[in-house]
């Protein structure tokens, strides 16, 4: 008679379980779910660790080194999101160095300037902006906004000429006979 009242949930719920438990631990995986959700928001979670991608991408934000930003970009698709041992990344130096074509990049790349991601000490980039008394926030963002489309056409362009020197060593390559080395 209880077997009637019980269904087979999934094997982490065991065999035999009562249909209320069933339902109410279906509930609680969606509650862990929903607060996991909240909590985190869509952010993929990223390794913390020091790198030479990121020492240099420190060295091009702080040097207003524009060609650099876009090459060390250009060179990862994870340099955007990446982050020191310290929780800091591009836009946490952006900020910094109100760096305005650090954030554009940052925005013609897929990351976010505004993101509440937080460093080790618990502080979102946009926080470097804030504590200093000489960042105008608004003004910063409304000029890196206006390079983003800029940026965005030049990084294509690259990508095309490099696609196009890629295709013509190949091609080069394919005409070689192994003799020919």
């Amino acid at each position: 008679q209880g077997e009637s009242s019980s269904c087979r949930g999934p094997p982490w719920f065991g065999v035999g379980v009562s249909t209320a438990h069933t339902a109410m631990g279906r509930l609680s995986v969606l509650f862990v779910l929903a607060y996991f959700v909240a909590a985190h928001g869509e952010e993929e979670e990223v390794e913390f660790a020091d790198t030479p991608l990121l020492s240099s991408l420190w060295e091009a934000t702080k040097d207003n080194n524009n060609d650099g930003i876009d090459r060390l970009l250009d060179s990862s698709t994870y340099a955007v999101k990446s982050r020191s041992e310290d929780g800091r990344g591009l836009a946490w130096w952006a900020w910094e160095f109100q760096n305005v074509y650090a954030l554009g990049a940052i925005m013609a790349y897929g990351g976010d300037v505004l993101s509440t991601s937080e460093d080790s000490l618990g502080s979102p980039a946009m926080a470097m902006c804030d504590k200093n008394p000489d960042c105008d926030k608004e003004a910063l963002l409304s000029k890196a906004r206006s390079m983003v489309e800029d940026i965005k056409r030049r990084k294509e362009e690259r990508e095309k000429e490099r696609q196009e020197e890629e295709d013509f060593e190949a091609e080069a390559d394919e005409g070689l006979d192994d003799d020919e080395f």
